[in-house]
């Protein structure tokens, strides 16, 4: 899945999102390609997320040219635009065996994308085909959590978006990678360092980071078009790893 780039044109996913007032009908989807930590990550003009701001201002968001898979300390790590993908990788990482159910989830994000969503199958899926649709055409950047909670795929969620929850999670931190040893999936939202949360130190939010990634299994990274913008997410990524 995710072997070649696409678009949505239906109103469904984050095409949704006020379908009706944009002329714009379709958003892409490009495709995931095994990368290098230290290659080029082209930027590309195609839109992969469109939606009104708090000022009705039509925001239409443009991306990269791919999706990417990182060996990064001997585990895989994804880059992509909207964070609903990471429900399909968390997947492909259970089908794949690197991750289990029951996992523990480090949520670093300016939301928590605990939405619920309309559609939450009622068994566990038979394949990534089922996943790859799911991820598409059912959810969108803020309800692709709970779907996980409740399909026993996400054990424990921590919610990381302020100062105080970075502190907290560094008193109980031992305890939670020890008893989730070997299943702990780091996922981050880049918006997390976008100007209204530089108030949190940005040396700490990078302690943060590089202490969760010793003991993950699994990461996703997203760099939410809308949220951020792109050139400095893509900087802070490339700092931090």
């Amino acid at each position: 899945m995710y072997d070649k780039d696409f678009f949505i044109e239906t109103p469904v996913w984050n095409n949704a999102l006020s379908f009706d007032k944009r002329k714009n009908k379709k958003l892409y989807v490009p495709k995931l390609i095994k990368s290098r930590i230290d290659s080029i990550i082209e930027l590309w003009d195609n839109v992969v997320f469109e939606d009104f701001d708090f000022d009705w201002k039509l925001v239409s968001a443009t991306w990269l040219k791919n999706m990417h898979l990182f060996e990064y300390k001997n585990k895989n790590m994804y880059l992509f635009d909207n964070h609903n993908h990471a429900f399909y990788f968390w997947y492909k990482e259970l089908f794949e065996w690197k991750i289990k159910n029951n996992a523990l989830l480090i949520h670093i994000d300016k939301h928590s994308d605990l939405r619920e969503p309309l559609v939450i199958p009622s068994k566990p899926f038979n394949n990534l085909e089922e996943v790859f649709y799911y991820t598409n055409f059912e959810l969108n950047v803020w309800n692709y959590i709970i779907p996980a909670k409740k399909l026993g795929l996400i054990k424990k969620d921590i919610q990381i978006r302020s100062k105080q929850n970075i502190d907290d999670f560094f008193l109980e931190k031992d305890s939670l990678f020890k008893k989730f040893n070997n299943n702990i999936i780091l996922n981050i939202d880049l918006d997390f360092f976008e100007p209204e949360l530089d108030y949190i130190d940005y040396n700490y939010k990078k302690e943060l980071i590089n202490e969760c990634v010793k003991y993950a299994n699994t990461i996703t990274v997203a760099t939410s078009p809308f949220f951020i913008d792109q050139k400095r997410a893509l900087r802070v990524f490339k700092d931090l790893f």
